[in-house]
């Protein structure tokens, strides 16, 4: 992947990088949607209440998430980012292979937090790539493209996961020492054995450092915190709004395998490549609506488009999620699960793009750090919570939907009004931070990366 005389990848390097960064992301986050699908079954072998699979799922996840995120940032602006993805992409491997092997709640939660470290470090590493690599309306197109990826790393999870357990199924009696492990433990041990395909990947990765001259010739990049004195209030409402939008975004979904499982008796197979094929097609469907309405408004009305897509998006969402709880068919939940993943994919995939003009080059990957920082914590208290609030409602089979109905709802009212707030604000700290007065000004930008 060559770089041009000024520095900059080339278009096809650019695209490859994209790839490369697709098919990692794919990779890293496969392991919820394992967990998700056997869930029902590994409960029954570990004995694990709903709180205590929330616990796992949710604050497993976000407890590292918040350790880990914003050091590994810190290493992937100062030194070969290839090595610090690599090393990433080794601990969720060892991780993942540890959930497959555990023997009770401790040792499962303890390996889902050393799995949550690693995806914490990934993410913001190559969401701070995309603004480096494309620009203008290729840097919309490729932060699209990469959150359809990750969007469908859902979808294909969930399907592939489905797949290979009935795979399991069908070549029993398996050889020994596998023929003697659950259907659960397989999945996740099969999930984690490509690792080093993707460690190799990487390596072919023209990134290392963080862009500029400036930066490379300096033994530390650009302190953090003035950034955040000259525009306390536009980070914190986009901050906190995109911290309610994690809380509600996954405290259904992230239940919808079991209680598929559990209150209409489906197989874990069919749930999977079913809830698979819908969030495939609605991902898809989602970021190429956003796509286009994204650079429609761009034209329109600048660096409002990404925050005023957000909040205008969840509204549209809500009354899908109050349908849920109350579907009497499984067509109508993966109906209702369709839409919804539609609409709030078209909000996710806007919010990239605002995260991405909300920091200069020099800090980017450590916004993007804070973002998971913030964004791990909610998303796991709002899975732990909505297994809680289950508990405690105690529907029955319901309880896990009903419990995420609760969460969900609150917290994507208190994002709609935060990101509202947030346009003007933010509108001000993209332009300074970009040095551009629109995010199309692709001349502006190419001398702000050279």
């Amino acid at each position: 992947m060559r770089r041009s005389s000024q520095g900059h990848v080339s278009d096809v390097g650019a695209w490859l990088a994209l790839a490369v960064m697709v098919a990692t992301m794919l990779y890293a986050i496969i392991d919820r949607q394992v967990f998700g699908l056997v869930a029902a079954g590994m409960s029954t072998t570990l004995h694990l209440s709903n709180t205590q699979l929330g616990l796992i799922q949710g604050l497993g996840f976000a407890f590292l998430t918040v350790i880990g995120a914003y050091p590994i940032a810190w290493f992937a602006d100062r030194f070969d980012r290839r090595w610090v993805l690599a090393a990433c992409i080794l601990c969720w491997a060892m991780g993942t292979a540890a959930c497959g092997l555990a023997a009770g709640f401790s040792t499962l939660f303890v390996a889902s937090a050393a799995v949550a470290v690693s995806e914490a470090g990934i993410a913001p590493i190559f969401m701070s790539m995309l603004p480096e690599l494309f620009r203008g309306q290729a840097r919309v197109t490729a932060t699209m493209v990469y959150y359809v990826a990750v969007s469908l790393s859902t979808a294909s999870g969930l399907f592939v996961v489905g797949a290979m357990i009935a795979g399991i199924d069908a070549l029993k009696p398996l050889p020994a020492p596998l023929g003697s492990l659950e259907d659960w433990r397989l999945a996740f041990l099969a999930a984690a054995a490509p690792f080093p395909i993707f460690i190799a990947l990487i390596f072919a990765l023209p990134i290392r450092r963080v862009p500029g001259a400036a930066v490379r010739a300096k033994p530390t990049a650009a302190p953090i915190a003035p950034f955040f004195a000259a525009h306390l209030k536009s980070v914190a409402l986009t901050f906190t709004g995109m911290t309610f939008f994690a809380l509600g975004v996954t405290s259904i979904l992230a239940w919808t395998p079991v209680s598929l499982t559990r209150i209409f008796g489906l197989s874990v197979a069919h749930v999977g490549m079913v809830l698979g094929a819908v969030s495939a097609v609605a991902s898809i469907a989602g970021v190429t609506v956003a796509n286009f309405v994204m650079r429609y408004l761009q034209g329109r009305i600048g660096y409002r488009s990404a925050p005023r897509v957000v909040w205008v998006s969840l509204i549209a969402s809500i009354p899908l999620i109050c349908l849920i709880p109350i579907a009497t068919a499984p067509w109508q939940v993966f109906a209702c699960v369709g839409v919804q993943i539609f609409v709030s994919t078209i909000a996710g995939a806007s919010s990239v793009s605002l995260l991405q003009d909300l920091a200069p080059p020099a800090v980017r990957a450590r916004i993007m750090a804070l973002r998971a920082m913030t964004n791990g914590p909610a998303v796991g208290l709002g899975i732990a919570g909505s297994a809680f609030l289950g508990d405690l409602i105690n529907a029955g089979p319901r309880s896990l939907f009903w419990g995420g109905l609760c969460i969900s709802v609150p917290a994507w009212i208190a994002c709609i009004v935060l990101m509202r707030l947030a346009e003007k604000p933010f509108e001000a700290t993209a332009r300074e931070a970009t040095g551009m007065s629109s995010p199309l000004d692709v001349a502006a930008r190419a001398e702000s990366v050279g």
